[in-house]
């Protein structure tokens, strides 16, 4: 069948609720505007993201929107946030700054492009069988494993490793297909498996046939959009435990994760097998991409993105820990 643009997305605020749109520019660092800003936690000296739940999943209730579309080779539009008390916040970044330490009992400050190279994210890692080798976070030259006071077990990362520039985690794009959720579904029947809990920038329409994830067959390949913008699509997309919290109308569900771990494992590079649904990709063409808009998978000439040259600098440190 025919694949088509089916959703697009927006994430002004990282870790924040997205907004739907009808039409997205793609520059060359991915979205425009995605993940354009973030929180940092200044005594920690964190960048806030809910994969952190105990400490910051308060955030995800909140939704953010730009007060203008955001526009290749311009500055960024203010934000719009809606905040779980009903309340919302029209480009005050300073009220929106006090209100999101208000939420989360600390002190925030605003960060607008990629964070200093010492401050991390940080995850927690689940006690999943099949969740994948922590040997793969050490090749990220990240630190130690540490246990918060929370109980947790952490991993720390920085952020932007595959997409510099950006607040983004790894990579500059992450698409998903609607059969891809299919498939999801059948295995895990009571769960909401809505596109929300993924937040891709893109979701294609390729059906919604279980058993035909529709991303593992472009994985190396360009998909050309309609008569415009190309993207390359990199690799399968690591999932985690932010997948599982309850934002807006869904519900928390740890069994998201579990299912991913048990039936939608795929290979990153040569590092594992990891839960995934979707795949990472890079830019290759800017320009304006609609929903609806229709897609040719082609072949790709694309070599050494920012993305591939971190996987490749993983691979070197993995043979080179082999030689001894």
């Amino acid at each position: 069948m025919s694949v088509c643009v089916g959703q697009l997305w927006h994430y002004p605020v990282k870790s924040m609720q997205g907004e739907p749109a009808d039409e997205v520019m793609l520059g060359p660092g991915g979205v425009v505007g995605d993940r354009a800003y973030g929180f940092v936690d200044v005594e920690a000296g964190r960048l806030i993201s809910a994969k952190h739940p105990k400490r910051y999943a308060a955030i995800l209730e909140c939704r953010a929107a730009f007060t203008e579309p955001p526009q290749l080779d311009a500055g960024l539009p203010p934000v719009r946030v809606t905040f779980p008390d009903g309340v919302t916040v029209d480009g005050d970044h300073d009220e929106i700054t006090a209100r999101v330490g208000k939420l989360l009992g600390c002190e925030v400050r605003l960060a607008t492009v990629a964070v200093d190279a010492d401050v991390l994210v940080e995850e927690v890692w689940p006690d999943l069988e099949g969740f994948g080798p922590h040997d793969f976070y050490r090749m990220l030259q990240i630190g130690t494993e540490a246990d918060d006071p929370a109980g947790e077990r952490m991993i720390g990362f920085r952020p932007a490793m595959g997409a510099p520039g950006t607040l983004n985690d790894l990579a500059a794009m992450h698409v998903l297909t609607t059969s891809t959720l299919a498939t999801l579904a059948a295995e895990h029947p009571g769960g909401q498996w809505d596109a929300r809990r993924f937040r891709p920038n893109i979701l294609f329409d390729d059906g919604n046939g279980a058993g035909a994830n529709g991303e593992d067959g472009w994985i190396g390949k360009d998909l050309q959009i309609g008569a415009g913008p190309r993207i390359h699509i990199v690799a399968s997309t690591l999932r985690c435990i932010m997948t599982t919290l309850g934002q807006a109308d869904l519900t928390r569900d740890p069994e998201v994760l579990r299912t991913m771990a048990r039936s939608n494992r795929r290979p990153f590079g040569e590092f594992g097998l990891f839960p995934t649904a979707g795949a990472y990709a890079e830019v290759v063409t800017p320009g304006a991409v609609r929903v609806g808009d229709s897609i040719a998978v082609e072949p790709s000439t694309v070599t050494g993105g920012p993305l591939a040259n971190v996987m490749e600098a993983m691979s070197l440190a993995l043979q080179s820990q082999a030689r001894g």
